[in-house]
């Protein structure tokens, strides 16, 4: 995945949707509901994040619609501008 700049980045990977990444990698693969119940946050809300994140590849959903984060590490590179 590749952001142009870091605006982009941080548009994309919030602090809300951080923390739901975290929080899916510790359940393991649950319901967009179950996941929104454990953040404490709209369902709405959740799903709108979950289907981003699933868009930039960072969740995966299965065909039981169970989402899950297969991944233990995001390293990100970033080349400052000459």
């Amino acid at each position: 995945m590749t952001f142009e700049n870091l605006a982009l980045l941080l548009k994309n990977l919030t602090p809300a949707r951080w923390k739901l990444l975290e929080t899916l990698k510790r359940c393991g693969p649950i319901s967009i509901n179950e996941l929104a119940r454990q953040l404490e946050r709209n369902y709405k809300n959740v799903h709108t994040d979950v289907t981003r994140l699933v868009e930039l590849g960072l969740i995966e959903r299965g065909e039981d619609q169970l989402v899950v984060v297969a991944w233990d590490t995001i390293t990100a590179e970033m080349r400052l501008a000459a």
